[in-house]
């Protein structure tokens, strides 16, 4: 087989299949900090960003469960809760 044909290897293991391919556009600003990032944390760019949209569905998760509900209005309007402390 010549390099082109080479078969790869199963690649590093995973806990998850990843079978969907995201293609997005950002400018080079932006991949210079992904691709910084990524070489501090150690990780690939995919990785980082999966890990970013993890830590961007876990807080507006958060942010769904510190909502409730105004009995007043008929439960159609929602307000933020503040903890004072």
């Amino acid at each position: 087989m010549t390099d082109g044909n080479k078969k790869r290897g199963p690649g590093r293991p995973t806990e998850k299949r990843k079978d969907t391919i995201l293609r997005l556009r950002i400018d080079t600003d932006t991949h210079r900090k992904l691709s910084e990032c990524a070489a501090v944390r150690q990780v690939s760019m995919s990785e980082l960003v999966r890990e970013a949209i993890d830590e961007i569905f876990r807080r507006e998760k958060e942010k769904q469960q510190n909502m409730t509900v105004l009995p007043s209005t008929g439960g159609l309007s929602f307000v933020d809760v503040v903890e004072i402390g």
